[in-house]
């Protein structure tokens, strides 16, 4: 039985996959029958260490020749980490969750072993049959993980397999974490905190040993009340008030880039890129401008704008997840607009901006009041921002929902604007590849 579903693994995968299941032939179509989120792994450091990619199938799709869920699965699997994978630097890793069945098949040994790491789900049981999989794609040198632990004695069996134990913060509570920890430390185990949102819980997990973090980027960061923005930071703010204004002063926004000669270069290299293939040389900003068109000028610089803000090391990384952010709520407001179901006073553009800035105060840690004075924003995104009601948080909330695989609350608010889960799937794979080339192209490499 085994042998037969691993053959029909192979044949989807083979089917999702580029031939060589591993290399890079540029093709990004968005996976449109997959439901896709990368949620980051952060390092003590505030590096991405790497991804838990989560995933689903869609509600609405139609596969007649679905043939077993685990086939639906590696379909799944197969996809998610085509779109996945887009970005990601070579040392990064991507931890996919496996049910018993798929464990029980070894399709992770349809996936690369250098970059894809097996998660145990916490409700497979230790059977013969999963124990003797685990065996054998370990050694294939794939690494493994076990999700969920908080200590269950139920789980001890998987402890000296895997290397990285993901320990459920909130699900142990402080009296019992360092239970957890001394346990999950054993042999070397390399602990993973999930669901960390604040730094107090952060810097208990630290005492602890942790070296890995997941879910505080995600709510309200620690910030320091007195900072304010430095002098780069606040040339950027102000190139960003620039381009919050309607129509935009080309003279004054050029002006304001040629004081910044990284971002000067960075425009130059990716207007004579691959990437427009224009037939002689661009050579001054002004001319770039005008080639690019208004929105593809002002969004590449919203996006170049702040990755290059001053917030430490994980800034980088964290302005190219809100130029996915923003890419995504653009994608959905322009397909709810080709539908005629885009609610009055909601702007594309607008909703643009909305996902670009939703993660300035994570990325400087400096109250996003204070980043956001000043700026002409719309009233409506401004509200949104800064947690107050308007016609965009719904919008915000539908983003946030759905980057942390909270699938239903998602689907609930886009269908309000006559949005389907198919869309958000495809929006969410499209702003990915988008991100890719945009933030990358020129003089970014992954």
């Amino acid at each position: 039985m085994i042998e037969q579903i691993q053959e029909l693994i192979c044949q989807e995968i083979q089917r999702s996959l580029v031939d060589d299941g591993i290399s890079d032939t540029g093709d990004k179509t968005p996976v449109t029958d997959v439901a896709m989120a990368r949620q980051p792994i952060f390092d003590a450091d505030g590096n991405i260490w790497g991804y838990d990619l989560l995933y689903r199938t869609l509600s609405n799709t139609e596969c007649a020749d679905i043939k077993s869920d685990a086939v639906a699965t590696s379909r799944i699997i197969a996809g998610g980490y085509k779109s996945a994978r887009q970005g990601l630097r070579p040392s990064q890793k991507l931890c996919i969750k496996f049910p018993a069945s798929m464990i029980e098949a070894q399709a992770i040994k349809l996936l690369p072993n250098e970059q894809c790491i097996l998660s145990i789900l916490k409700s497979v049981r230790p059977t013969p049959g999963v124990m003797d999989a685990l065996g054998a794609v370990k050694d294939e040198g794939y690494k493994l993980a076990l999700e969920g632990y908080t200590g269950q004695d139920d789980l001890a069996p998987f402890l000296p397999l895997v290397e990285f134990v993901k320990i459920d913060v909130p699900g142990c509570g402080a009296e019992r974490l360092p239970v957890a920890f001394d346990k999950a430390h054993e042999n070397g185990r390399v602990v993973v905190a999930e669901k960390v949102e604040d730094f107090k819980a952060r810097g208990q997990c630290l005492e602890l040993g942790c070296s890995l973090f997941q879910g505080f980027f995600f709510s309200k960061p620690e910030v320091l009340h007195h900072k304010a923005p430095g002098s780069s930071q606040v040339e950027r703010m102000h190139i960003f008030s620039l381009l919050s204004q309607k129509p935009i002063n080309v003279e004054a926004l050029s002006a304001a880039i040629l004081h910044m000669p990284l971002l000067t270069a960075g425009l130059l290299t990716f207007v004579n890129s691959a990437h427009f293939a224009f037939n002689k040389q661009v050579k001054d900003v002004l001319t770039a401008l005008h080639l690019m068109g208004n929105v593809t000028f002002t969004q590449w610089l919203c996006v170049n704008v702040l990755g290059t803000l001053d917030g430490g090391p994980a800034a980088f990384e964290l302005s190219f997840l809100a130029s996915q952010r923003a890419k995504f709520l653009e994608s959905l407001g322009e397909t709810a607009r080709a539908r005629s179901r885009l609610p009055s006073g909601i702007d594309p553009q607008e909703l643009f901006l909305t996902g670009l800035f939703s993660l300035l105060e994570s990325i400087l840690k400096i109250p996003l009041a204070t980043l956001l004075d000043g700026l002409p924003l719309n009233p409506g995104v401004l509200d949104a921002l800064l947690g107050k009601q308007s016609p965009y948080s719904p919008w915000l909330d539908m983003l946030v929902h759905y980057q942390r695989g909270e699938w239903d609350e998602a689907i609930e608010l886009a269908e309000r604007s006559g949005l389907t889960e198919a869309d958000l799937a495809a929006a969410w794979a499209g702003a990915l590849g988008w991100s890719s080339d945009f933030f990358f192209a020129g003089n970014r490499c992954p």
